[in-house]
């Protein structure tokens, strides 16, 4: 079950994006040990004052949090252009209406260690399918988005492994990667076939715009 919440109304929701900002620092600080700043038991940054786009994945059974992503205009403030450019090698900016940033992708890491399911799968395609459904209602070209190899190797598992704007460079602790994605109907359908998914992930069809001022 996909939730779709924007930063000018999170004051609204303060239990979900507590949730939220508590699993960005369970997974970004504590588990993957990247150099993040911590409010508390949050993850939270700057970019999160710039009225994003939360896309957040619940379990139908027990509607907990399970996962988590932040959509930015590449016309404003994104950590692409405005704070790793290296990952564009030899790129200009990427600064267009029609590209948008996804940062901050994580999953409940008590979901990861359940070996036994394809929840990890699920839930991770889950987001990205959410992604895939706002992008083409908004009339995006691409989604593009900083992560690392490992997770880069997760989304070619589920279906959409997009293309590397540049090579990879370390960065802290972790080899950093820019994936470009190309945002299809095709790759929307590749990814719902990989998990499984039969219907539509959002409640209601919506722009980003739409989303964004709800």
């Amino acid at each position: 079950m996909i939730r779709i919440i924007n930063g000018a109304n999170r004051d609204r929701h303060s239990k979900e994006m507590a949730d939220v900002f508590s699993l960005r620092k369970r997974v970004f600080h504590d588990l993957l040990k990247w150099d993040v700043k911590v409010e508390g038991d949050w993850e939270i940054d700057h970019y999160d004052d710039a009225n994003p786009i939360y896309v957040l994945s619940y379990s139908p059974e027990t509607k907990r949090l399970r996962g988590a992503l932040r959509l930015l205009p590449t016309l404003g403030p994104n950590m692409l252009d405005d704070t790793f450019p290296v990952l564009l090698g030899d790129k200009p900016p990427i600064r267009s209406a029609a590209i948008w940033e996804s940062s901050r992708f994580c999953i409940d890491p008590e979901i990861s260690q359940d070996r036994g399911s394809n929840q990890v799968t699920i839930a991770a395609a889950e987001l990205m399918c959410g992604v895939g459904e706002l992008g083409l209602a908004s009339g995006l070209t691409h989604i593009v988005t900083v992560t690392d190899v490992f997770l880069e190797r997760m989304f070619r598992r589920m279906g959409c492994p997009g293309e590397r704007i540049a090579d990879p460079q370390k960065i802290g602790s972790v080899y950093a990667v820019a994936i470009a994605w190309e945002v299809t109907q095709n790759l929307l359908d590749r990814m719902k076939e990989v998990a499984g998914i039969d219907q539509r992930v959002l409640e209601e069809p919506m722009t980003l715009e739409q989303a964004r001022v709800a």
